[in-house]
């Protein structure tokens, strides 16, 4: 694309990033509520020769709405994939500061011995970064250096996860045209992810899984409701572990 049509493109669109950022920030305002646990952020499947998971990424996307990380993403990925597997698995999480793929080269650096024992590694991040419309050069850029840190610091034929990024259309704690432009910003960012993992055998994209986009979204204050997303969205990256 020409810079002229570049920076047309970029006229055109302002208008509906700021309004959908502004929005946002707006929505996040009352975060103060949101509900994490504060239990340690790791727990281990008994089982012979167990694994070693490490889960990289947003808070909200791994343990949001739940009192104890036991009810969290990773916990019930780790029980579905020693039930597959017939292994134990050992998991943790690595969250980012900010919520962002920024975070995440750094948040590698700060683990490289941790991930000498991993054989997997479970990417979640992009929700956050979609919402405050980060560009998908920027988000190709990040998480390619996420990657090369991952693949560098894991052991020979350990894999990495990458989750994408859920249909931001059904969330419904944003006006109708807000969600409608997420949604679309969020599958350009999917569709960067994808490219990036096609450069690397060892990574692998995990779409979201269908039966949690039958219905539009609301973040109630129902632990339930975190519960059961967590247990279907674990069970399908357990899948494809």
């Amino acid at each position: 694309m020409s810079r002229v049509r570049t920076a047309v493109r970029s006229a055109v669109t302002l208008p509906a990033r700021v309004g959908r950022f502004s929005e946002f920030l707006f929505r996040r305002s009352d975060a103060a509520w949101d509900v994490y646990p504060d239990d340690p952020a790791e727990g281990t499947v008994v089982g012979t020769d167990v694994a070693r998971v490490l889960f990289l990424g947003e808070r909200g996307e791994l343990s949001l709405g739940v009192r104890t990380h036991q009810l969290s993403l990773p916990a019930f990925f780790a029980r579905h994939r020693a039930a597959r597997r017939g292994r134990g698995t050992s998991w943790s999480i690595a969250s980012a500061p900010s919520s962002s793929v920024r975070d995440l080269p750094t948040v590698v650096d700060g683990h490289r011995e941790h991930l000498r024992g991993c054989e997997l590694v479970v990417v979640m991040v992009g929700i956050t970064d979609a919402l405050r419309v980060m560009s998908p050069l920027t988000w190709e850029r990040h998480l390619r250096d996420t990657l090369a840190a991952l693949l560098d610091a894991l052991p020979p034929g350990a894999r990495v996860l990458v989750g994408a990024i859920p249909p931001l259309d059904n969330a419904g704690s944003l006006s109708r045209p807000a969600r409608i432009a997420a949604g679309a910003h969020g599958r350009e960012l999917n569709r960067r992810s994808c490219a990036v993992a096609a450069d690397h055998p060892r990574v692998d994209v995990v779409g979201f899984p269908e039966e949690l986009t039958r219905s539009v979204w609301r973040p109630e204050a129902e632990e339930h409701r975190y519960r059961d997303t967590y247990a279907v969205w674990g069970a399908h990256l357990a899948e494809h572990a």
